[in-house]
């Protein structure tokens, strides 16, 4: 792995492009809508679930690096909404593992298919080999900071 010391200037222009190019994809994928954090939070909820197959509320606290009770609170809603299933662990009752209902595949279903629209327009500015690039780029970065 490669470890460099880089200008002032030159990281913190690299964060904050990261971060306006965040925005503007939150942006697009709102369509013109003002969404709250809490919204973007509950997408990216779902998309755990979907990910790490029937998590716990205590893999969504430590993936997202918040408490148990606001874990707790986040999939609440995400119940009460009808996009989320607890079912309890059939080797320990006191566990509840999650799932997405039909409504909550639905729904992300659809942000994920408007995502990659988006990102499909976006990257249709890079080569191939530039896209390759990027994505090694973002794996690398991604690697370091889970380190």
């Amino acid at each position: 792995m490669h470890s460099h010391t880089h200008d002032s200037e030159a990281v913190a222009r690299a964060a904050s492009r990261f971060f306006a190019l965040r925005g503007a994809v939150r942006t697009k994928l709102a369509q013109g809508q003002r969404l709250g954090s809490s919204a973007w939070l509950r997408i990216e909820t779902l998309k755990f679930i979907t990910d790490y197959h029937h998590p716990t509320m205590g893999d969504v606290a430590e993936y997202f690096s918040i408490t148990a009770p606001s874990a707790t609170s986040l999939v609440t809603g995400l119940v009460r909404d009808g996009l989320v299933v607890r079912t309890r662990d059939p080797r320990d009752r006191r566990i509840a593992r999650l799932s997405l209902s039909r409504a909550g595949k639905a729904k992300l279903e659809k942000i994920l298919t408007r995502g990659t629209a988006i990102f499909d327009e976006l990257f249709a500015q890079l080569s191939v080999a530039e896209l390759a690039q990027f994505t090694e780029t973002l794996e690398r970065i991604l690697c370091a900071a889970r380190e």
